[in-house]
């Protein structure tokens, strides 16, 4: 949703407002999706619990 908003010429304060996160946590977002692509939208598992077997 953030990567659609910005490309379609939101402002990070306003696609903040709309998926009500942190700007620059959707700086991040979107400075990650221009240097990896659609790479940067898989998922990446950080501590916590390990994902489930399947």
């Amino acid at each position: 949703m953030v990567v659609l908003a910005s490309a379609g010429g939101n402002t990070v304060s306003a696609i903040a407002r709309l998926v009500q996160g942190d700007e620059d946590a959707i700086r991040q977002v979107i400075h990650r999706f221009n240097e990896m692509g659609l790479a940067s939208l898989g998922p990446r598992w950080a501590g916590g619990a390990s994902p489930p077997d399947q």
